[in-house]
This record gives structure tokens, sequence and C-alpha cells, in this order.
């Protein structure tokens, strides 16, 4: 199984700049770093990350000369994801933290009882548990899942709990 930690093991802040880039979803070709085709420049991203440029141009040089990393990386695309505006595009958003993020049936499970409501999911992310300690499932709604489904919800196996927004 693919892990990012193998290829940056002696080289944390390299480490920590490519786990951005996954979870940023910023493709990296051409010695560079794109945002959907926009490039990205490695000074204002050291200064994001609190690191020097010369760590990210590293981490690009890295992710170029490893043939695994680099048909990862430079396949990656951001994704818009309404978690934050969900109220201010008058749609649902749940929250699920699983009991165990690699339990097989949650989303599933999840989905099934939002389709029985008669509720259309706008979106579905799931945080991945290689790169998050406490990985979350987040679905957003058409329309706002009404309370009395929560504990419906929060009974699927799998399911540690809930938050309704």
């Amino acid at each position: 199984m693919w892990e990012i930690k193998k290829h940056f093991r002696n080289y944390s802040a390299q480490q920590r700049t490519a786990k951005f880039f996954l979870e940023s979803g910023l493709s990296v070709r051409d010695d560079n770093v794109y945002c959907n085709g926009v490039k990205m420049s490695s000074s204002r991203i050291g200064r994001v990350l609190d690191v020097d440029r010369r760590t990210v141009d590293a981490t690009i040089n890295t992710i170029q000369d490893d043939e695994e990393l680099s048909n990862i990386f430079k396949n990656l695309r951001a994704t818009a994801f309404f978690k934050e505006v969900a109220r201010d595009i008058d749609a649902g958003l749940i929250e699920i933290i699983p009991d165990d993020p690699h339990w097989i049936g949650i989303l599933s499970g999840v989905t099934s009882e939002i389709s029985r409501l008669g509720i259309s999911i706008r979106q579905c992310i799931t945080e991945d548990p290689k790169l998050t300690e406490e990985p979350k499932l987040y679905i957003i709604t058409e329309s706002p899942i009404p309370m009395d489904a929560v504990d419906d919800i929060k009974g699927l196996p799998g399911v540690k709990s809930v938050v309704v927004y």
C-alpha cells in the first residue's frame, strides 16, 4: 500500500509539504506546483506552511524523481468542498464520525438512510485515514436533514456519532 511517509521519512518539512499538496489537490509537474492548471509560487506555498521555498522546491524534486510519487501528484485536482458554505447555499450538512474509519459500508448506510428520507445528496467528502488522525465523512444535502433522522443514522453500523449543522 502506498504511503507518503515512506518517501519522506527523513525529511519532516518535505513530508508536511507533500501532505499539504495532497490535501489541497495541488499537482506537481514540470518543476512546478499547480492548482487546477494555475501555477503556484514556491515562495507563497512556503509562507503558508512556514517553510523555506527551498523546502518546497526540494519536495517538488523528490516527487518528480520518484515514478510512483510523480504519477500520483501530476494527476491531482482541487475540488470545491461546500462544508463551510452549506448554510449559505441553503444546503444541509452532516458530519459522521466513525467508530473505525476502515469499517466497510458506512457511506453506503448513511446515504441509503438519506435516500430513504427523499433528500438528494449534493456532495460527499471523506477524509483519508492515512492522512488524517480522526477522519470524518461529510455529506452536503440538497436540504437539511430532519433532526428525528439523526438517531437512525447514529444507529447505523460503524457510526460513532453524528453532527448536523
